[in-house]
């Protein structure tokens, strides 16, 4: 049986609001989440990350005083298990500036994409995951990054590694206050399979919480859109409405069981969207 407690879940962007008026920086980004109603955002560093220690600290201020709970996404292009050593050590550059970025800022956990199989098998992509994952965490105390955790993100394509025993295998390998699982129901249903009822997205909630304990409850982070795929997973990203795949279900299924933390929306209606699944969700609440 899952855990039960009295939580609450929090919902939020996948980077700036597009309605942030002004130069829309992260700072605007985060006090607009906070006028719209939202209670997350999640700092996109997906294409490099080119915030300062002044900018990033000041918009963790921003955070704080908003009570906006912050995560960050590590840039696409890292690879965990490349065959090249020359990828593999950029990987871990890019990962341990993302969580220097995340320190600065308050926010965690910093999400990413473990890799690409490239014809290999799981357990050899597993191994070199989880060297290079070492390799990170090794540097981030090093430079005294504290309380940031690496969110391992379950991947859509099915050429990727990270399908959701990956992730959680991860998460078991190295604990939960160093890797976390990140569960992303758009890419599980691109690529493990349909997610339609209650009884669907409470099968996997109840894996997560049996592999990775009741932390993984207590204390989620996850993303949600609609989706498109082919016979290979992930196509692209679709708004809510798409009901590919529903939320309606999924909001049920964490109030049936209990389960808070932070919902982050990838769909290209950003911040609507966010706001459409909060008011799903609080309306079970009553």
């Amino acid at each position: 049986m899952m855990a039960m407690a009295d939580g609450k879940i929090r919902f939020g962007t996948a980077g700036i609001p597009g309605g942030t008026p002004g130069k829309r920086s992260t700072a605007e980004g985060i006090a607009y989440c906070r006028k719209l109603g939202l209670g997350a955002m999640e700092v996109e560093f997906v294409h490099g990350v080119k915030m300062g220690e002044t900018a990033a600290r000041e918009a963790g201020k921003v955070a704080a005083r908003e009570g906006i709970s912050l995560s960050c996404h590590a840039p696409y292009y890292i690879n965990c298990c490349a065959k090249e050593q020359k990828t593999l050590d950029g990987s871990v550059r890019h990962i341990v500036a993302a969580a220097q970025a995340a320190f600065w800022l308050g926010a965690t956990p910093v999400v990413i994409h473990p890799g690409f199989y490239m014809g290999r098998p799981p357990e050899e992509c597993r191994r070199l995951v989880i060297s290079t994952l070492k390799r990170c965490l090794d540097e981030m105390d090093a430079l005294g990054i504290r309380g940031v955790a690496i969110g391992a993100e379950l991947t859509g394509k099915k050429s990727a590694y990270g399908c959701l025993d990956e992730i959680l295998g991860l998460a078991e390998y190295f604990g939960l206050r160093q890797v976390v699982p990140v569960v992303d129901f758009a890419h599980y249903h691109a690529r493990e399979g349909k997610l339609e009822t209650a009884g669907g997205y409470a099968r996997v909630l109840e894996k997560v919480e049996g592999r990775a304990g009741t932390g993984a409850a207590k204390h989620f982070h996850c993303h949600f859109s609609g989706i498109e795929a082919t016979g290979a997973g992930e196509r692209k990203h679709l708004p809510i409405s798409s009901d590919s795949p529903p939320f309606a279900p999924l909001a049920r299924a964490w109030k049936a069981n209990g389960w808070e933390g932070t919902v982050i929306c990838e769909s290209p209606l950003l911040e609507k969207d966010a706001l459409a699944m909060q008011e799903t969700y609080e309306k079970l609440q009553k």
